[in-house]
């Protein structure tokens, strides 16, 4: 059997799928994490009988969930094989095509860990007391996560920040290519502009449009979310705060982004916002969708 190098797809479905991503990249869409998935399921495909198309069989073992998926992960696996089975029929090819109700309903019972103003206080205290080292923690902690909570953003968005992303004058975060392949502009408050500003200062002292804004002490790559996320645990674990994992509702990194929406939530009621009319922003703003706007009502 021919290695399987990058970019290379080796099995029995080899040349179909080297043409949806051919297509793909030619309508302009980056297609990195499905293409990661294509070869997952190239690699796959070497133990079934493909002769007769995409079937049934390969395509239930590919989405079929494991025990450490979440469901957005399962999601993406189905996402990711219809675009080939599409593919495929519009070739005149045949393939089964999975629909989205493959997909186990993980969520119906998950209840984010929402922390209280006393606890992100504690946590930016924290952040703010980390030692100087070579990693530039003492730098980066303090700001990413003050951006974490006080914009809502997803940890990918902000890591994928480049400099030509943040408009420091009219305070505002350019999104791109986030989730589903949507952009957005997220606006970020007085106080997160200084601490940007700030970082801004300390570690791009040049300005290169390209460059990642929370890069990595090497400079050419931006922090990994696992790097981030197990340093968060660190920082939870400082304050007196257990990390209870994702299945026991957390507290985790992406806890942030909940704890935004309903903090937010708060203060518009507070200040004489109607439900009706705070809700529907809020989902504007994080760019929720349908199942997840219900899913973040319901916890509200």
């Amino acid at each position: 059997m021919q290695k399987d190098k990058a970019g290379i797809f080796t099995g029995p479905l080899s040349f179909v799928l080297t043409g949806l991503v051919e297509e793909r990249h030619r309508m302009g869409f980056r297609f990195k994490e499905e293409e990661r998935l294509l070869h997952e399921l190239d690699r796959m495909s070497i133990g079934f009988d493909c002769t007769g198309g995409l079937t049934q069989e390969l395509v239930t073992k590919f989405i079929e969930r494991k025990p450490n998926w979440h469901q957005g992960t399962q999601k993406q696996h189905v996402h990711a094989v219809r675009l080939l089975a599409l593919y495929m029929l519009r070739h005149d090819m045949q393939a089964f095509v999975a629909d989205y109700s493959s997909v186990t309903d993980l969520h119906e019972d998950y209840k984010p860990y929402i922390f209280t103003h006393q606890e992100i206080d504690g946590i930016f205290d924290k952040a703010d007391h980390i030692r100087p080292n070579g990693q530039r923690s003492h730098i980066f902690y303090p700001v990413l996560l003050r951006v974490q909570y006080g914009c809502g953003l997803r940890i990918s968005e902000t890591l994928n920040l480049q400099m030509s992303d943040i408009d420091f004058e009219g305070k505002v975060f350019h999104i791109r290519d986030a989730k589903n392949h949507k952009d957005r502009d997220v606006p970020f408050s007085d106080s997160v502009g200084k601490y940007l500003s700030w970082y801004s200062r300390q570690i791009h002292p040049v300005y290169h449009a390209e460059d990642y804004f929370f890069a990595s002490r090497w400079g050419d790559r931006r922090y990994s979310i696992g790097t981030v996320s197990s340093y968060f645990r660190e920082i939870l674990s400082r304050c007196g705060i257990r990390h209870g994992g994702r299945k026991n509702g957390g507290p985790h990194l992406h806890c942030l982004r909940h704890t935004f929406c309903c903090h937010s939530l708060e203060k518009m009621l507070r200040e004489g916002t109607s439900h009706q009319a705070a809700l529907p922003l809020l989902m504007i703003y994080c760019l929720y969708n349908g199942v997840k706007t219900l899913a973040l009502r319901r916890n509200l």
